[in-house]
């Protein structure tokens, strides 16, 4: 399950960033600077999956690496948090309905709120070990989720309500139904 939150919170920007490619044509500015800011936030996600594996290479003792991956930790918070303030930018601006993107942009600065508030969670398990290995982690999991679908909400966000086409929330929801069942299957077929 935790690689599946990783995976989905790794891909949020990225999805964000195909769906503001596809519905451009919407509103050109607001869509040009909301795929600027998921780039961000995907260099982010990035960075993130590289540091967590990187920071074990060469270290002498676990106190070392939990510092180096709490450090790779950072990098990728700050490149999300300003990703997350541009796309917020970007669905503010421009003309069109208001009521589907304010919910949207709502729920995403919501759901990074408190995915950025994780980051601000320090567990007191002691010097180090396993303990505080499972409570750094976890709390990561649920920062990268939460970010993932700030992103993600903030996207959509940023096309929904420029014209009276469908809305692109529609698309991402079945999206989302297609590629959970085909997750959904393939588990099946492993058992």
């Amino acid at each position: 399950m935790s690689k599946l939150i990783e995976l989905v919170g790794m891909l949020a920007p990225f999805a964000a960033l195909v769906l503001l490619f596809l519905h451009r044509r919407r509103a050109a500015g607001p869509a040009w600077l909301g795929m600027i800011g998921a780039a961000l936030a995907g260099c982010g996600s990035v960075a993130e999956l590289i540091g967590s594996r990187v920071s074990w290479i060469g270290v002498s003792d676990m106190t070392e690496g939990l510092e180096r991956l709490e450090g790779a930790s950072l990098v990728r918070f700050a490149l999300v948090v300003a990703g997350i303030l541009l796309l917020l930018v970007a669905a503010l601006i421009g003309g069109g309905r208001t009521v589907p993107r304010i919910p949207l942009a709502i729920g995403g600065v919501v759901a990074a709120a408190v995915g950025g508030a994780m980051r601000f969670v320090h567990l007191d398990l002691g010097d180090g070990g396993f303990a505080r290995f499972v409570a750094i982690t976890a709390v990561d999991l649920a920062q990268f989720g939460l970010l993932g679908f700030g992103v993600l909400l903030l996207g959509i966000a940023v096309i929904s309500g420029r014209d009276d086409g469908p809305e692109p929330l529609d698309d991402a929801v079945r999206w989302a139904g297609a590629i959970a069942r085909r997750v959904q299957s393939a588990h099946e077929l492993r058992r």
